[in-house]
């Protein structure tokens, strides 16, 4: 999947669904019919083609038993860093947090090119 993250979403989108969809062994029409959508537009969605209204995520979601967000690529690397460290981070203090926020911030400035 992480080669997915660099085609277009609406592609990433597309090849999501169909698994999804697959691995429930429903059908095109099936999946169509509970999104409210007809097949024609769905195969092209799952194609990459066309793009699904953005009212609609919440019915496709809905029909395959999952979270909008399980629709999309999962985040970048780094944004799963900053999700770990979010963690980590939960654990301690407000005043300890503070003032690793603080050293963060220094580490940025320091090592952010000057323009």
């Amino acid at each position: 999947m992480a080669q997915q993250s660099r085609r277009p979403l609406t592609s990433v989108f597309g090849t999501i669904v169909a698994e999804k969809r697959k691995l429930q062994e429903m059908s095109q029409e099936e999946l169509a019919e509970k999104v409210g959508i007809s097949q024609v537009a769905l195969s092209r969605m799952e194609k990459g083609i066309i793009a699904p209204r953005f009212e609609r995520l919440q019915n496709f979601a809905d029909a395959l038993g999952c979270s909008v967000s399980e629709l999309f690529p999962p985040p970048e690397k780094h944004y799963a860093r900053a999700a770990d460290i979010a963690d980590i981070i939960t654990c301690l203090s407000d005043e300890q947090q503070k003032e690793l926020i603080e050293i963060a911030a220094k580490i940025v400035k320091i090592t952010r090119p000057k323009a």
